[in-house]
């Protein structure tokens, strides 16, 4: 429970976004600072999993005090948390900024035990998540993710997408071949994230922050292969293709997976050359 103060300041950290199922009966909240996902139940009160206040003292900023004390000694560490929170090299690091620099570490580490291909991990709720720096308990409302084939967002559990179950009438790839699906780029400060799907898919990116670059619309069969031949024209020109996922990504670009530094040339029409221009259905153009 919450005391009146710390209730009115949960509530004026996170916002809805909506991209919970109807009848789920949880809320995917976004936090207005960092733009990290959160579930919770529908009827609860929840704050991020990262972002510390005015009000944190003590124990929520206990795990920041311990990463301090070993700074001195791990300049390459001392770096990292600078660069997490924009600091310049010689500006001392407030013990409030170690103490999120733990939990955001502390959050992609639980959220990555659930990536698996095929599906973009979202939000979860990590018990322990900010106040210990650590996850404490396994409870929790569910991890929720999207499954990249029809963009249908989901709690995450066996692996298998309940909108594409196999069988007659399903959604398996011989189903879906023909049917219209997008290959998309979207940019998120110094990072762009191609990848496939829905509309939703593109959507949920929009949501977490980021902006459309290029979405081209075209058959299923055919976006699934310019996907590969990108990852392989990528990866043959050394290009990473898993970023090292920080804070302010949007939690919807999950762990990273097909992200690259924005000042890297990637040119959708080039790999789906028979592709229709959408680009203008997500940015009002």
């Amino acid at each position: 429970m919450h005391c009146p103060p710390c209730a009115d300041l949960a509530a004026r950290q996170v916002e809805p976004t909506g991209l919970a199922p109807a009848g789920s009966g949880v809320v995917i909240h976004r936090c207005r600072r960092c733009a990290t996902l959160r579930v919770c139940r529908a009827s609860w009160r929840t704050r991020c999993h990262v972002c510390l206040d005015d009000r944190s003292a003590g124990l929520a900023l206990a795990a920041g005090e311990r990463l301090l004390a070993g700074l001195p000694a791990d300049p390459a560490l001392a770096g990292e948390v600078r660069a997490f929170a924009a600091l310049a090299p010689d500006e001392p690091v407030p013990v409030r900024v170690a103490a999120e620099f733990v939990a955001a570490h502390a959050l992609t580490a639980a959220l990555a035990r659930h990536d698996r291909e095929g599906w973009t991990v979202l939000a979860g709720d990590v018990h322990g998540l900010p106040w210990y720096g650590e996850r404490r308990q396994a409870a929790s409302h569910g991890t929720w993710g999207v499954h990249d084939a029809c963009g249908t967002v989901q709690k995450l559990g066996s692996g298998r997408c309940a909108s594409c179950a196999p069988g007659p009438g399903g959604r398996s790839f011989e189903a879906l071949r023909d049917t219209p699906y997008l290959l998309y780029l979207v940019r998120h400060r110094g990072v762009l994230k191609f990848g496939v799907g829905g509309d939703r898919r593109v959507r949920t990116h929009l949501a977490a922050g980021a902006v459309a670059v290029q979405v081209l619309q075209g058959r299923h069969a055919d976006v699934i292969a310019a996907e590969a031949d990108l990852k392989r024209h990528k990866r043959e020109a050394g290009v990473p293709l898993r970023f090292w996922r920080t804070w302010r990504m949007p939690a919807s670009f999950g762990v990273g997976t097909e992200v690259v530094r924005a000042a890297t040339p990637v040119d959708l029409a080039e790999m789906l050359p028979t592709g229709v221009d959408v680009t203008g259905r997500f940015t009002g153009r």
